[in-house]
């Protein structure tokens, strides 16, 4: 087996293993592993070590052959199946009848097309040993039909979807499948015309043209480990970047809640890091318009004059500027103070607050660095 072999190998194993517990716990998830399950066993009994294993311990000449082609049939109809669930999930029941029908009638024709086809000996490319036997044709023919139906019918799904994927990881990953599933549709076609032409014209088919088959197969697996895994890195990406956004506004909101802890939600710790910042993004908003009613205008009005001596600008001036009047309200909150009157106070305090998540967590960034920053401590203590 050559290094690319190897390698596809290797990461077809490696995926199946890492979808396993996602597998056992999603039913949605069961049809992609039984594909990665069933192409990676599929490309171990290529492998020539195992191949010779198991023809001599059935006693049948390439009997690997036929067992790596019914698990080719059944990996390409669990990708179908797949993504028949994500694209079209109305569907899926008439599909998955479909899909039974065709491959239980591919795959009972390949088994007796195989039994059909002289095997006098053992053989290292079953394909290239029966160009112009007619029931070796015939059984390529089966088996690259069903395949290329499977694929060709995923490949216009998965591009279909992906335009309307809203994250670019899924949609990028849809694509990527789409492109693997197309790649296994041109790998049928390709093997199908060497077959034809083989049988057609014998002696014209060489290894050339086989090893080109060859890296098209091997194309194909390629991109579709690459394009089922990208989601799933995206939303690991995302995890860590939820985590290390939520680890930095952490004390501007223990700070916040320390003087309004009344707004703080039931224990989190079980709940994803999108999750966790999605509630620490809402209590340091309730907390911020609590204590916004401990702030007189003319408090608000000094920290925008202290803001703008500071030096800087745009948003860290405006967020700063804000910080300031925080660790204000903050004091007065904790030292008992009342909540002043609506003539002493702003009418709107969440008016610098954005609509989109994603815009009012880089706010909050910035707000918790300006919260902790020297200018905002000074001033605390010079009001103090």
């Amino acid at each position: 087996m050559n290094t690319v072999k190897e390698i596809v190998l290797a990461l077809l194993w490696a995926v199946t293993l890492w979808r396993l517990p996602a597998a056992v716990r999603v039913p949605r998830q069961r049809a992609l592993w039984t594909a990665f399950a069933s192409i990676a066993a599929a490309s171990t009994l290529g492998e020539p070590g195992v191949v010779d294993h198991v023809d001599q311990l059935a006693g049948v000449h390439n009997l690997s052959t036929l067992g790596k082609n019914l698990l080719g049939i059944v990996g390409s109809a669990a990708i179908l199946d797949f993504v028949v669930a994500i694209a079209r999930p109305m569907a899926l029941p008439r599909a998955r009848r479909a899909l039974t029908v065709l491959a239980t009638v591919s795959m009972t024709a390949m088994s007796v097309l195989f039994a059909l086809t002289p095997r006098p000996s053992e053989v290292s490319d079953f394909y290239q040993a029966n160009v112009g036997s007619l029931a070796g044709t015939a059984y390529c023919m089966v088996f690259t039909g069903c395949l290329g139906i499977a694929m060709t019918v995923a490949t216009w799904l998965f591009w279909a979807y992906s335009r309307h994927a809203g994250a670019a990881w899924l949609r990028t990953g849809l694509r990527l499948l789409g492109a693997g599933t197309a790649f296994g549709a041109l790998y049928s076609l390709l093997r199908a015309a060497l077959m034809l032409l083989g049988f057609l014209h014998p002696g014209v088919i060489n290894a050339p043209a086989t090893t080109v088959a060859d890296a098209v197969e091997n194309a194909a697996i390629s991109l579709i480990i690459v394009g089922s895994s990208l989601p799933a890195v995206g939303v690991l990406w995302r995890s860590v970047r939820d985590w290390w956004a939520l680890r930095r506004i952490q004390p501007l909101w223990a700070e916040l809640t320390s003087a309004v802890p009344d707004i703080v939600l039931d224990a989190r710790s079980r709940l994803t890091p999108r999750v966790r910042l999605h509630r620490t993004v809402i209590e340091i908003r309730d907390a911020v318009l609590v204590l916004s009613s401990y702030v007189p205008e003319h408090v608000r009005r000094q920290a925008e004059h202290t803001a703008g001596l500071s030096g800087v600008q745009g948003d860290r001036r405006t967020a700063l500027s804000e910080a300031i009047w925080l660790r204000t309200a903050c004091a007065a909150k904790l030292d008992g103070a009342d909540i002043v009157s609506e003539s002493e106070r702003q009418a709107t305090a969440s008016a610098t607050m954005a609509l989109d998540f994603d815009a009012e967590v880089a706010r909050l960034l910035i707000l918790s660095e300006a919260y902790h920053s020297p200018a905002a401590r000074t001033h605390a203590k010079e009001q103090a």
